[in-house]
């Protein structure tokens, strides 16, 4: 029985879609992402406005998973108080297609939720 458990969880790993799902899970990550693609780069406290509902501390485990993923990078400046700034890297970009469809479906999940 332990045999089966194992090789479903490396073809799980090896799946494309599970990929996904894995690097993008959470309450907040396309939230973080979304507000990225809004305005370029944001500071951490522009960032945890910006996403309602988040903890600081939640924002940080967030950022750190992202960036981990080369999903953002983290930029951070020579100064007193620290400065620093986060962005969507080339390869986070490339999720803007997703994030555009999400959108125009809550668009539309909204309007029929509306009309009931």
């Amino acid at each position: 029985m332990k045999k089966n458990i194992k090789n479903i969880s490396a073809a799980a790993k090896e799946c494309p879609f599970r990929q996904t799902l894995d690097t993008l899970d959470g309450k907040w990550k396309f939230a973080i992402i979304y507000e990225l693609f809004k305005k370029n780069t944001y500071r951490f406290k522009e960032l945890e406005r910006q996403v309602e509902g988040i903890t600081p501390r939640m924002l940080i485990k967030e950022l750190k998973s992202l960036e981990k993923s080369d999903i953002i990078s983290r930029k951070q400046y020579p100064a007193v108080p620290p400065k620093v700034e986060y962005s969507l890297t080339e390869h986070g970009i490339t999720l803007e297609p997703i994030i555009k469809v999400m959108n125009e479906w809550g668009i539309k999940h909204l309007e029929r939720k509306k009309k009931k």
